[in-house]
């Protein structure tokens, strides 16, 4: 898991560090939400660390353009949450790190990808990274945008909850959030 996330890393320099950040708040989220059981928390760290996985076969200019990606380029960018869940598929993870890794860009209305799943039908630990993803990629420089405050990331998650995001998950983070800073 820690060659992988290293290999994550290496290969997208401008998000440094957002796969450690992500696995802390996500892990962080879920303990306030009353996640006990230990092998859940363990395929959280994983998924965390591995949901950009994918990305390591989206070419880098695509990865690193400064403005918006055409339909194609987009379409290749969505590809990397199934990439990277086939690619894990072939380790035998004992917790459910796939489904998570599959499912961190599928919203609660039913309008992501790869599956258009929504409400429960979105596996528990998705719901969870895909707040925390959006957060910190909101909080950090892109090639594309400058990045936001802490206030204004809040802002747009409460937005976007009961549409993109579960309203108790967004409620949680919200709550949680100036502990994690």
């Amino acid at each position: 898991v820690e060659t992988l996330a290293m290999a994550i890393d290496a290969k997208d320099q401008i998000t440094h560090g957002h796969i450690r950040r992500v696995q802390r708040y996500t892990v962080a989220l879920a303990r306030a939400l009353g996640v006990k059981n230990e092998l859940e928390i363990k395929a959280l760290e994983a998924a965390g660390l591995l949901h950009d996985l994918g990305k390591l076969a989206v070419p880098e200019h695509i990865l690193n353009k400064p403005g918006r990606l055409t339909p194609v380029e987009l379409a290749q960018m969505q590809t990397h949450a199934s990439v990277g869940a086939n690619v894990l598929s072939t380790i035998r993870f004992p917790y459910p790190v796939v489904p998570i890794v599959r499912h961190h860009h599928e919203q609660w209305d039913g309008a992501g990808y790869p599956d258009g799943l929504r409400r429960d039908g979105i596996p528990l630990g998705a719901r969870f990274l895909a707040v925390v993803d959006c957060f910190d990629a909101l909080t950090s420089d892109r090639p594309y945008r400058r990045k936001l405050s802490d206030e204004e990331a809040l802002q747009y998650l409460k937005s976007e909850r009961g549409k993109r995001y579960d309203p108790r998950i967004v409620d949680t983070f919200v709550e949680v959030c100036p502990t994690l800073r």
